[in-house]
């Protein structure tokens, strides 16, 4: 017979492995997370079939900021572990500027969100790496009280798991935070012994090339989950413009001079007409994305946060898809369930479809 010893050791090994996140998509898990990112919108939105949540109760509902955004906490008490649900985009004006104020700003600085208050934030090592300014801001408005909140849940009642999930806009937030999470660990602002996973669920792209490298390196090996229906069009904004300036340097785009040398002079001249046709469009392109979804929004931005300072953008627009791709396949049964409707542009983006394509696709069979 074993000892008292021995059994008690057996049950702590058991309940801690069982109440530790694993790395990689989990079809269970994501479907709860729906359930539970569902609680957020609109419970008369029509032809909706989306379930409770199961497993977990909502602990905390953050005030509404400026721009609308909001987030929950949920926990689950047997196993430990708490969500961090953000909403995604309402049927308010302001919510929708926040997707547009879409120029680009570094991964690392500072905003003036108002004369008393700025926000330092890190979500990236590359210089290079860039940023969605409006979901920044989104960020910056809920990162406060998620900070509090989950620091409390730590010290009050050992939680060590914590799933950040977001679905749409929701899902965008949600990779900034993480990014911005991992930076305050190494500050000691929240414990070091935290497990994070990210569920982005319909997400848009949240930055460029090289945030989206710090993001798929600081979430690799399974940590940072990102679940797209391929009938989906918002996973593909915002708009990626790329220029001869973004290739990693060196490279053998940024002086024509080098690449010309030896070459005669009718040659040289050809080619210097060839690249500057290839060059100047693109940059134009990124010009023009910073005056109409930067400066010209910037102002309606403005009338909700008056005393925010417009921040320098960055001279990017390499817009990137972040995470590990979890791909929803539609095939002809989904096509008859969810028929394509030129007024409603968002019947393959909302947590129905999402759903229905997680469950049918990917979850498992149940053992008799």
């Amino acid at each position: 017979m074993r000892s008292i010893f021995t059994i008690l050791l057996t049950l702590t090994i058991y309940t801690s492995a069982k109440a530790q996140l694993k790395p990689g998509f989990d079809i269970q898990e994501y479907l709860e997370m729906l359930r539970i990112s569902r609680q957020q919108t609109d419970s008369s939105i029509k032809f909706d079939e989306t379930p409770k949540p199961q497993h977990y109760k909502r602990a905390y509902r953050s005030a509404v900021g400026p721009l609308v955004n909001r987030w929950e906490l949920w926990a689950d008490a047997e196993h430990k572990t708490a969500v961090i649900s953000i909403r995604g985009t309402t049927s308010e004006g302001i919510s929708w500027l926040e997707n547009f104020y879409a120029a680009m700003v570094p991964a690392i600085g500072q905003l003036q969100l108002n004369d008393s208050t700025k926000f330092d934030y890190h979500l990236a090592e590359n210089p290079k790496a860039a940023v969605h300014v409006g979901w920044l801001l989104g960020m910056a408005d809920i990162s406060p009280t998620v900070i509090q909140q989950v620091n409390k849940l730590y010290k009050s009642q050992g939680y060590k798991n914590i799933i950040i999930m977001g679905h749409s806009q929701g899902a965008a937030i949600a990779y900034l935070l993480r990014s911005h999470w991992a930076w305050l660990q190494k500050q000691l602002v929240i414990p070091a012994d935290i497990t994070f996973k990210t569920y982005c669920s319909a997400p848009p792209k949240p930055g460029n090339l090289y945030y989206a490298y710090d993001y798929n390196y600081l979430t690799r090996g399974g940590w940072g989950i990102a679940v797209t229906n391929a009938a989906d069009w918002v996973p593909q904004t915002p708009f990626s413009i790329q220029t001869l300036d973004d290739f990693a340097d060196p490279n053998p785009f940024g002086s024509i001079d080098a690449a010309v040398k030896g070459q005669s002079f009718f040659v040289k001249l050809y080619i210097k007409h060839v690249y500057n046709r290839l060059r100047k469009p693109p940059l134009r392109a990124v010009k023009n994305n910073r005056k109409y979804l930067g400066h010209m929004v910037y102002k309606f931005i403005k009338k909700s946060l008056p005393q925010f300072v417009e921040p320098q953008y960055a001279d990017a627009n390499l817009y990137t898809s972040c995470g590990v791709p979890v791909i929803l396949m539609p095939d002809d049964v989904y096509r008859q369930k969810f028929p394509e409707d030129p007024k409603n542009v968002f019947t393959n983006h909302m947590f129905w479809p999402y759903y229905y394509l997680a469950e049918k696709e990917y979850r498992q069979p149940k053992t008799p």
